[in-house]
């Protein structure tokens, strides 16, 4: 009775459904992400050097220092850093915060612009 439950099941095994496996990104991705993060604190104490200039993160102070601004970034991105040694991240998940990144840093160069044409240093 036993073999023949077993003959039956053997039949089952056939088909595999494929994996559901997908990309990591690129190391060029990865070090365009943190490169975009220096880029974002470099612009930032940038323009906080013009009196008109202000933070608009509300988990920073209005005018934050370079210290405040590197430890802000150590923490909130650390579980990027994590979950990319652990390739736990996907390609397309890096999509939106590498754009939101760009428009953050392009944003910053912006300001900084305008500062120097509006405003006087601090």
């Amino acid at each position: 009775m036993i073999e023949l439950k077993l003959k039956e099941r053997k039949n089952e095994l056939q088909y595999i459904p494929p994996l559901n496996i997908k990309e990591s990104p690129h190391d060029y991705v990865m070090y365009a992400f943190w490169a975009l993060q220096v880029a974002d604190v470099w612009t930032t104490n940038r323009g906080m050097d013009y009196g008109c200039v202000y933070e608009v993160n509300p988990l920073l102070p209005k005018v934050p220092h370079f210290d405040r601004l590197v430890l802000h970034k150590i923490v909130f991105l650390h579980p990027f850093y994590v979950l990319d040694n652990e390739d736990l991240l996907t390609a397309e998940e890096m999509k939106w915060p590498l754009v939101f990144s760009l428009y953050v840093v392009n944003n910053n160069l912006r300001v900084i612009e305008r500062a120097k044409r509006k405003c006087n240093k601090r």
